[in-house]
Formats: C-alpha cells, sequence, structure tokens
C-alpha cells in the first residue's frame, strides 16, 4: 500500500485517502516478479501519463484529463501548492525529519561539489 500523506489529483491516486491504484498496474501481485522498483517506477510513470483508461481511483480526474486537461492541470497545480506549503512540518514518528536550508547545509554543499 502507497499512500500520499499530502492531496494528489492524479486518475491513479484515490482522492479522498491518497492511496495509489496498485492494482491496475498489478492485479495480481507476483513476489517473483515485482519489487517495490518495479511499484516505484509505476508511481513515477502516472505524473507523466498522457492516457489514463486503465485508472480506477478517481474517476472524476480521469475524465477531466480526457476531456478538460486544462482544470485537471489547475488542481494539480493547487495539490503542489499545498504540498509545498506543508513540505517542513513533519511526522513525530518519522525518522525521515525535512528543515529549511541553514548556512551548514550549504557549505556542505559547496563542499561536496569541490569533490
Amino acid at each position: 500500500r502507497i499512500a500520499f500523506s499530502s492531496s494528489v489529483y492524479n486518475p491513479h491516486v484515490h482522492y479522498e485517502t491518497g492511496e495509489l491504484d496498485i492494482k491496475s498496474a498489478y492485479p495480481r501481485w507476483d513476489p517473483s516478479r515485482h519489487y517495490l522498483v518495479t511499484v516505484l517506477t509505476f508511481l513515477k510513470k502516472i505524473f507523466y501519463a498522457k492516457s489514463f483508461e486503465d485508472a480506477k481511483a478517481n474517476a472524476e480526474a480521469r475524465e477531466l484529463a480526457t476531456k478538460y486537461p486544462a482544470e485537471v492541470r489547475q488542481k494539480v497545480d493547487a495539490c503542489v501548492l499545498a504540498s509545498q506549503k506543508q513540505v517542513f512540518q513533519n511526522d513525530e514518528t518519522s525518522t525521515a525529519q525535512f528543515s529549511e536550508e541553514e548556512l551548514s547545509h550549504r557549505v556542505l554543499l559547496d563542499l561536496l561539489k569541490q569533490n
């Protein structure tokens, strides 16, 4: 199960739960053929797709993508903007914590670029 913590407007993502519809790509999961990397590749692909015939998670987004792509773009842009505003709000239970860039980060980045 993959679920987004911020709102994602995409035909492959359930709008209310944020859950990615993996079954549209992998109707029968086969652990000998399907690995995390294949799911991550599918995840990346849904954001570049031009066609959504197989998408079932968000019928409204699928229909808008077919008939009114400019409206989909507006909804996607709104989701991106909202997500960017929340990027530094960390879940205390998560091992990954994000923070705004500090001077120490810039110094390390410059040192890495030199090598």
